[in-house]
Formats: C-alpha cells, sequence, structure tokens
C-alpha cells in the first residue's frame, strides 16, 4: 500500500520548463541532495535556468525533486550539463521522467545527438542503462613551471591578443579544427573571451585571416589552457607550438606554478604537441558518453 500511496502522490507532480526564479531550488537540489552530476562549461548550468531542454519535476507544492539540462551546444549536438534529484526519488525514475521531456524540448532546433561526461559512476551506469554508449576519454595532462623555449614565429603569420570582434572567425576556425561533436558555440566563446585571463589568435600577417587561437584561464593550480585550435589547412606549420609556448611563457612570467588542459585521449597529434612542449599525461581521465536521438 506504501507503494501505491507513493505512485499516486507522484502522479500529482509536474515536468514543466525551468524558469530563471527556479534557481535557488536548483542549487539546493544539486549541492544538498545525494545524486547530482554538473558539467563544467563557460558559463554554469544553472545560469542556464530557463533555457530550451533544462526541464525541471516538481511535486504537488512547487517543491524541485529532480531537474536535467540538455543544453544544445552546435545545430546537432546536445550537452547533459545537470541531472540532479532528491534522495525521495530514484536517479533512475528521474532520469526516465525527465529525458524524454529535454528531448521534446528540443524538438525541431536539429539537435540530433546527446553527449554527456560523467564523472561518477553512478552517473555512467545510468547513461548505460538509458540508450548511451562509451565514445571516448578525455584526459588531463599538466605542465610544471620550467624554462619556456623560445618559438620563432611562422613565417607570414603574427600573433596579437584576441578582441571581440574576432569572435566569428574564431568560431569558424573551432568547427573546423574540432567538428560538429566538439564544436563550441559562438556564444560559449564570447563567455571563455570574457573569462580569460590570457587569448590569442595567429592570423595571416598579409591578409590578416585568423587561422587559429587560444583562451587561458586561471585556475586553482595556476593556468588552464582551456581551448586552442588551428585550421586544418594551417596545420603542421608550428602554429600550434607557437600558441602554446605563449601561454607557457605568460603563466610563467606571472608566476604560475603548473598549466592544465583537457584533450582528447585518440588525439595523437595534439598529444605529441602537448608532450613537446613539457606537458604530462596524468591519471585524470574522463569518459564521454553519446545518445543518438531516434529520427522520428
Amino acid at each position: 500500500m506504501a507503494v501505491l500511496t507513493e505512485d499516486r502522490t507522484r502522479a500529482a507532480w509536474r515536468v514543466r520548463a525551468s524558469r530563471p526564479d527556479d534557481r535557488r531550488q536548483l542549487a539546493a537540489l544539486v549541492h544538498l541532495e545525494p545524486f547530482a552530476h554538473q558539467h563544467p562549461a563557460w558559463e554554469a548550468p544553472l545560469e542556464k535556468a530557463g533555457a530550451p531542454g533544462f526541464v525541471v519535476w516538481e511535486d504537488e507544492e512547487s517543491r524541485l525533486e529532480a531537474a536535467l539540462a540538455v543544453l544544445q551546444d552546435t545545430p546537432t549536438v546536445g550537452w547533459v550539463r545537470l541531472f540532479a534529484s532528491a534522495a525521495s526519488v530514484a536517479p533512475r525514475l528521474a532520469w526516465e521522467t525527465l529525458f524524454p521531456a529535454a528531448l521534446e524540448a528540443c524538438r525541431g532546433s536539429g539537435m540530433r545527438r546527446v553527449a554527456a561526461m560523467p564523472f561518477a559512476a553512478w552517473f555512467r551506469h545510468l547513461l548505460e542503462e538509458n540508450g548511451f554508449y562509451f565514445l571516448e576519454n578525455v584526459e588531463v595532462l599538466i605542465w610544471e613551471r620550467q624554462p619556456v623555449a623560445p618559438q620563432p614565429a611562422p613565417a607570414g603569420y603574427r600573433l596579437r591578443p584576441m578582441v571581440p570582434a574576432d569572435l566569428e572567425a574564431v568560431s569558424r576556425v573551432d568547427a573546423a579544427a574540432f567538428g560538429d561533436f566538439w564544436a563550441m558555440s559562438r556564444q560559449a566563446h564570447r563567455v571563455g573571451l570574457s573569462r580569460s585571463v590570457w587569448a590569442t589568435v595567429a592570423e595571416e600577417t598579409a591578409t590578416g585571416r585568423v587561422v587559429g587561437f587560444q583562451v587561458s584561464t586561471s585556475s586553482p593550480l595556476g593556468g588552464h589552457l582551456a581551448r586552442l585550435a588551428v585550421l586544418p589547412e594551417a596545420q603542421g606549420r608550428g602554429i600550434g607550438r607557437w600558441l602554446v609556448a605563449d601561454v607557457l611563457t605568460f603563466f610563467w612570467r606571472n608566476g604560475a606554478e603548473r598549466v592544465t588542459l583537457n584533450t582528447q585521449g585518440n588525439n595523437a597529434a595534439a598529444l605529441k604537441l602537448y608532450a613537446r612542449m613539457g606537458f604530462y599525461q596524468t591519471e585524470e581521465v574522463y569518459p564521454v558518453y553519446r545518445y543518438d536521438i531516434p529520427a522520428l
């Protein structure tokens, strides 16, 4: 009888789109309840309350019992930026209730895949039980304070600070270098630039065309190389190495003891570049899972 009573009570609950005024309850759900996942990004997930794909499950007294944010980053890919359920709700029940609603909220947007990076075993198992499959690992690399070998500028290119007017070109370079799955939106690049401590672009001296860029932030360890990309047709000319050397020189001059970065574990070219610049791989590895939205 207890189960039936509980089911009848939950029948009165409702799923709805999140609102900005939910943030206080969402913060309590994320920070005080036992099952919570947040994916770090330029903008904290709670700041996106009200965005398409951010849905909540509330009880008859308007208390939030679970929340899920599937936020679209590129024309075809959305990421699970937040998932949380109260102790009174099994995570699997919360997911099975909210995930279809989140996808429905994104219907017509062109999103075809959903990605997630689970940091806890319970969330990884939940994804696997609900149609997500392992795609690849993201690895954390560290550079510890050491002299930085000077890198000559590649012939025909110059390096300068990134400015807001560069964001359209930066987004094009990012999309070409990373592809649809890993690319970032122009809005994400805008926020990233605003929160950076050092951001630069490499451009052709003759034309001013942007062919590469990097965005770096501060971190508890000192610095973090948050994003680096070079146009595919401009790769192999030392531009990536030049950008990385500039970043390390910046942090060296500012007293940083360590610089971190994240990269795909199967990106052999990137791993080779970073190793040459003095980065080493750590034991921090995060799996990436993918879900393919069924065609209608």
